[in-house]
């Protein structure tokens, strides 16, 4: 038997064979999903069965700090990463089921840019949304944030809330277990009807959050909650809650200065399962008499 010739044979079939270019649709996926953004469209080189596949790309990340060098002003940073991102979300074919914005380190004006970004979204079946903007100012959530039913994990930063943009006839959020929100100002009295429309969030933080009017929590299934920033009314109804971490800074201000409007009584009496609580504020008025639970109040 001639096992050298046999070898050859085999190194010839291995060799005439490219893999690369036929490995299976998911796995090309998740294998573009793992690389930075713009070295992703690169593979569009390796092969004419990749030339396209990043145009299918399920999991999006956007990093402002991938797209600038040296050499470049603030002006061509910017223009440099809205122009890819905006033409990528324009090429894209398929869902996006996970979709991350994170300009971390540069001042970017995205806010007019979020608008067409989020109408896309909403039309793509998108799961899990992060928008990390560091932006020269705030901007409103868009209507079209609230048709993007199939959200399961939101963490949005710099953003307005406003009553008018509160899902009216909407599905709500089914789904949603988790929800962030950064350097948040809410504007109305509505914010319950947002949490009301989330019938699964277990976790809730609101950092740096910014309200003058009432803020209603009431869920049946949350667990966790962080609440850190100026507010004067917050009313929770949380009976499974298992930690609570509401911290109101100190400020300045007559519209700051009175104490917070907080019916921590009820809230205390109506959980069972908590572990530990942390109030953080010089305004918070609290008597407790309860079970043995972990209460810090700080000033």
């Amino acid at each position: 038997m001639d096992h050298g010739c046999s070898s050859t044979k085999i190194c010839k079939y291995v060799a005439e064979e490219d893999i690369i270019s036929n490995l299976p649709e998911g796995l090309k996926d998740k294998i573009l999903c793992c690389l930075p953004i713009k070295e992703a469209v690169g593979t569009c080189l390796l092969s004419r069965n990749w030339r396209y596949t990043w145009t299918s790309m399920t999991e999006l990340m956007f990093r402002g700090d991938d797209f600038g060098s040296e050499n470049d002003n603030a002006n061509d940073y910017e223009y440099k990463f809205l122009k890819f991102t905006d033409m990528f979300l324009s090429l894209h074919n398929g869902p996006i089921l996970k979709f991350g914005l994170d300009t971390r380190g540069i001042e970017i004006s995205t806010a007019g840019h979020i608008y067409r970004w989020m109408l896309i979204l909403s039309r793509n079946r998108i799961k899990e949304l992060q928008l990390r903007t560091y932006t020269h100012e705030s901007y409103n959530i868009p209507s079209c944030f609230f048709s993007c039913d199939d959200l399961e994990y939101v963490h949005l930063r710099d953003c307005i809330l406003t009553t008018l943009h509160l899902p009216g006839l909407s599905k709500g959020f089914k789904q949603l277990h988790t929800l962030h929100l950064e350097c948040f100002s809410l504007e109305g009295n509505h914010f319950g009807d947002l949490v009301g429309s989330c019938p699964n969030l277990e976790k809730l933080t609101l950092y740096w959050l910014i309200s003058s009017g009432n803020i209603n929590i009431h869920s049946t299934k949350l667990k966790i909650l962080s609440v850190h920033g100026l507010f004067n009314h917050l009313n929770l109804h949380t009976p499974n809650l298992t930690s609570a971490h509401i911290k109101r800074k100190r400020v300045t201000g007559d519209a700051w200065e009175a104490k917070c409007n907080f019916n921590f009584s009820q809230f205390i009496a109506s959980i069972s399962d908590v572990e530990n609580i942390l109030l953080h504020g010089p305004l918070f008025e609290v008597r407790v008499s309860v079970r043995p639970v972990l209460i810090s109040v700080c000033y």
